[in-house]
């Protein structure tokens, strides 16, 4: 197969939060553009439990001709980031790109304002968030591909602005700062060759997102009407930007956000 086909052919690929939903679809894609995977992920049995994985998302990769291995842990645990990265080194001998995806707005909704979220609500956001991007830039810059590493963190479009309710509040303060996480790290290894940048998805149809979309209040009613593009997102939509950031395609690209949400973010409420 050309390079063309196979962009990303003898590199490694860390994806956390790989074991369902995006995370899983991005694992899928840099494999096959000829990535080996490492899965990274709290629950490796998450994706089955939604019903998305038969057995698992790296039996999935080595089906795809590529190989995975996987990595069960807390990686807001600086230790359990630190043995993700390992295991891409271990078992690959290298690491080239690492997509943080891990996380989510993962306390309950009815609670999500600023003055109402309890400390332990901001703990695990900050934690879940924040920390476990931190952590995995902070393990793997030191043996990233240099030059040619690329860093991948993803937000949210909560950090173009609050909900009309002001809930999620300490979930997009979170992710606000993983964006200005972003930018520093963009500057401090750009020197070395490493590009560091940070996509923002819009709501996006993943098997758990629908399956709770009308406890979280979220990919319910007529929220496909609200976006310009007329539909709320899917897997599928995320996986080219993904592509992008990951390959030569933007090579001369690092520090930036790019809202991938049909352009809802541009919509005023007024």
């Amino acid at each position: 197969m050309s390079k063309a086909a196979h962009p990303l052919a003898g590199k490694v690929a860390l994806v956390t939060g790989a074991a369902g939903g995006m995370g899983r679809a991005y694992a899928h894609h840099l494999a096959t553009l000829g990535a080996d995977i490492v899965i990274a992920d709290l629950d490796l049995g998450a994706g089955k439990r939604w019903g998305e994985v038969e057995d698992s998302v790296e039996d999935e990769i080595n089906r795809l001709g590529r190989r995975a291995v996987s990595v069960e842990g807390d990686l807001s645990d600086r230790e359990a980031a630190r043995r993700a990265v390992a295991a891409a080194i271990d078992t690959f001998g290298r690491l080239d790109v690492l997509v943080n995806n891990a996380g989510g707005a993962i306390t309950p909704a009815e609670r999500s304002t600023a003055t109402a979220s309890p400390e332990e609500d901001t703990s695990r956001l900050l934690a879940a968030n924040l920390y476990t991007a931190l952590y995995l830039c902070q393990e793997a810059a030191p043996v990233m591909t240099r030059p040619g590493g690329s860093i991948i963190n993803i937000a949210t479009l909560g950090v173009f602005g609050a909900s009309r309710t002001g809930g999620y509040a300490i979930y997009t303060a979170a992710k606000a700062a993983v964006v200005d996480l972003t930018k520093s790290l963009a500057v401090e290894l750009g020197p070395v060759g490493i590009r560091v940048n940070a996509v923002a998805p819009g709501v996006i149809r993943t098997p758990r997102v629908v399956a709770t979309a009308e406890q979280r209040g979220i990919a319910t009613g007529d929220q496909d009407a609200k976006v310009p593009l007329g539909r709320l997102g899917t897997t599928e939509d995320m996986v080219g930007v993904i592509e992008f950031f990951a390959s030569d395609l933007s090579k001369y690209v690092t520090g930036e956000l790019l809202a991938v949400d049909g352009g809802v973010h541009h919509v005023s409420v007024l």
